[in-house]
């Protein structure tokens, strides 16, 4: 089974990596893990949770940047032709924008430059754009905020509502013409966390054209440690799929282990880029056919994103 994961925060690996005199951090950490796992494509954010600066971002994205240049086992998504490469296929994101204070419009563009083609405007907090789900719960996008969501349309850049709080959300999806996705959230309804979806919210998304990530991270699957499984995790699959349409469920793992702190954050049986194929055999076990299975671990993203990056 082929995967294509829309959630990785493999850019803050490589730069902190970088920062302790590594170098070839995704050949030596993360290729071969990704190969095993069945991944051809993986979106690799750079992760700022709200303290960083514009340069800390620019530092970031320029590292993650150079090792995918010097590197011939991946290629780097800019546009729709590169989803059919038989590289891996890595789509830089960035995941939280706190270090946009001003001039907001150019700074996308220079994003955009240098290979973001789906981003977070917040992590969870609150900033000079739009508020996550700890910001002010009465706030959403700010001025700067929707001018950032007109530029990302403008550039087909992917909007992300992962993060947002509802505010944001309902602002975002308002506002944007363009293609929205929540990129690791799963359902409220079956795990009550602020960083999940409600029904409106995933009916909304799929009104977009877009896509919801299953996110294997333990505390979005269920609140109950003896749930938090794989097998619970395909479980928020399938109500998607009655609730939106598998067309609408993708890939959004979220995995940890290659940090520190990483270790013990996912669901059972699904742990790292190694163990995807145990949530095709859950979603199996769930009642999906193999071409919905397919759908749901590569080619909706392909189809969808293809048909709309330039």
């Amino acid at each position: 089974m082929k995967f294509f994961d829309l959630h990785a925060d493999i850019g803050d690996d490589v730069v902190k990596k970088h920062l302790n005199h590594e170098t070839h951090v995704l050949k030596r950490y993360h290729l071969d893990k990704l190969r095993q796992g069945g991944f051809e494509g993986v979106c690799m954010a750079s992760f700022f949770d709200g303290h960083e600066t514009w340069q800390d971002m620019q530092l970031e994205i320029l590292a993650l940047e150079a090792e995918l240049n010097e590197s011939n086992d991946f290629v780097r998504v800019l546009n729709a032709e590169d989803l059919y490469s038989n590289k891996i296929k890595a789509l830089m994101s960035v995941e939280g924008m706190c270090g946009i204070l001003d001039d907001e419009v150019n700074k996308i563009q220079w994003l955009y430059d240098h290979g973001i083609r789906l981003a977070t405007l917040t992590w969870n907090e609150g900033n000079a754009l739009a508020n996550g789900v700890k910001g002010q719960a009465d706030k959403g996008l700010s001025a700067k905020g929707k001018n950032v969501i007109h530029k990302m349309n403008q550039l087909h850049m992917i909007a992300d509502v992962s993060h947002a709080n509802e505010k944001t959300f309902w602002d975002i999806m308002n506002l944007s013409d363009g293609l929205v996705i929540a990129s690791h959230s799963n359902c409220r309804t079956l795990c009550n966390h602020p960083r999940n979806l409600d029904d409106e919210q995933c009916l909304a998304i799929k009104a977009k054209g877009g896509l919801i990530g299953m996110n294997s991270a333990r505390y979005f699957v269920d609140q109950n440690e003896a749930d938090q499984t794989v097998a619970k995790l395909a479980e928020h699959a399938a109500y998607l799929k009655t609730l939106v349409g598998v067309e609408t469920i993708a890939c959004g793992f979220d995995f940890m282990d290659f940090f520190e702190d990483g270790i013990g954050t996912a669901a059972k049986g699904i742990e790292t880029a190694l163990d995807a194929p145990r949530f095709a055999l859950a979603l199996a076990d769930a009642g999906f056919s193999e071409l919905e299975i397919e759908k749901i671990c590569y080619t909706n993203v392909i189809e969808k994103f293809s048909s709309y990056l330039k």
